[in-house]
């Protein structure tokens, strides 16, 4: 049964944290924008978001989470209920054990002792209490389909897509999830990998769809300025009295809605005094607010000016951002070699996500040459790190 929690591909368990993560990464992954060469896909993709959408707004919503649980665990429950068992001289069902006549039998609930059947004479000892299929109403069965003939019809008829699937294995459309990746397929060289094993590299990426959506997509915030158990009254006071770090720890409880009812508008607001005076953080995360639409209306030419002043005070995440703006061109002209100067910024300085568009930018000799030992170097840095999806690449390499 498709639920919430599977739309967004997370437990029910799942922290705020880990429900917002799971949700923009997925409407990253699922955005319709990358679906326009494909008029099926882009109508799957449509459909995709909504339920993303409907998801995230119930179970961001700690009200709506509860009540929403609250019927999951009644549907549970209903599902979960048995079938009564029949009693008096209500009929029930047993089959001969002739194996060549099989014949269905109604027989009295209470019966206990031999029976025979009428077909071909079989006589044999039936004891309800050892037969645990009750069936007041047995509904009638087709002699033809036996359990022997099903399971064979089955295995014809998976062997029938096996054969289909790799006759046209070759023409299908393969949309890749490459977080830096746009939807054209990218050209292999003469003396590169055979066009076999790029279709592999593209086809290993779909199995790390889920292993994305457990990525976080931001990184941590410094030490300094991660949320602490401060008491919410005290951080308050600071922040009014413009302190800087207390007012990016208040807006980041409000975007998380850890404490405090989450609220965009109001994170916003305590982002911006915060980056007013200079927070590199807080600058950082204004622009996620404009890159993903909360609190405001989805602007990547705000996002990227202040992910531009959080980069040039040294934000790996920043830089990372803005490479990604350049590689698929929102906001500014798709340049894969301004992507590559900020995906460069940002590794030196140990982003993994960054090490990884690094080697995926050589794979495929976007914005540099084609050079598939330097994105191996680039691969291996990332993946010291425990970035899975570059992990992947290494072994499809």
């Amino acid at each position: 049964m498709e639920t919430y929690y599977s739309i967004l591909e997370i437990s029910e368990s799942a922290t705020p944290e880990e429900i917002t993560q799971s949700y923009r990464l997925l409407l990253q992954v699922w955005h319709p924008d990358r679906f326009h060469h494909s008029p099926k896909l882009l109508t799957k993709a449509e459909q995709k978001t909504r339920k993303i959408n409907a998801a995230f707004d119930t179970l961001s919503n700690p009200a709506l989470k509860q009540r929403y649980d609250e019927g999951l665990r009644t549907s549970g429950a209903r599902q979960g209920q048995q079938k009564r068992k029949p009693s008096g001289d209500e009929a029930r069902t047993t089959r001969c054990p002739n194996l060549v006549c099989n014949s269905v039998l109604r027989v009295n609930a209470r019966t206990v002792g031999k029976v025979t059947c009428p077909s071909c004479r079989t006589t044999f000892c039936y004891d309800p209490e050892r037969d645990e299929k009750w069936d007041i109403n047995p509904p009638e069965t087709n002699e033809f389909l036996t359990p022997a003939r099903m399971a064979m019809l089955a295995i014809a008829v998976l062997f029938a897509i096996v054969v289909v699937f790799a006759v046209t294995k070759k023409s299908k459309t393969i949309v890749s999830n490459k977080p830096a990746q746009t939807d054209e397929q990218a050209t292999l060289p003469r003396n590169g990998p055979t066009a076999e094993a790029h279709q592999g590299r593209l086809n290993g990426l779909d199995a790390m769809q889920r292993q994305m959506a457990q990525a976080a997509r931001r990184a941590p915030a410094s030490p300094a300025d991660m949320i602490s158990d401060v008491d919410l009254r005290q951080l308050k006071t600071q922040a009014a009295q413009g302190k800087a770090s207390a007012q990016n720890q208040l807006g980041q409880r409000y975007d998380s809605g850890r404490g405090v009812p989450q609220d965009y508008a109001t994170a916003r607001g305590w982002y911006e005094k915060a980056a007013a005076q200079g927070h590199a953080w807080a600058q950082n995360q204004l622009g996620q607010l404009y890159a993903d639409g909360r609190g405001v209306p989805q602007d990547y030419k705000k996002a990227r000016q202040w992910w531009e002043q959080a980069a040039a005070q040294g934000v790996s995440q920043a830089q990372y951002n803005l490479g990604q703006l350049h590689a698929k061109g929102r906001g500014v002209p798709q340049d894969y070699a301004t992507a590559r100067e900020w995906y460069e910024k940002a590794a030196v300085q140990g982003n993994a996500w960054a090490q990884a568009q690094l080697g995926q930018l050589y794979a495929n000799g976007r914005g540099v040459p084609q050079d598939y030992a330097t994105a191996r170097e680039w691969y291996e840095k990332a993946a010291a790190q425990g970035n899975a999806w570059a992990q992947a690449q290494l072994a499809l390499l």
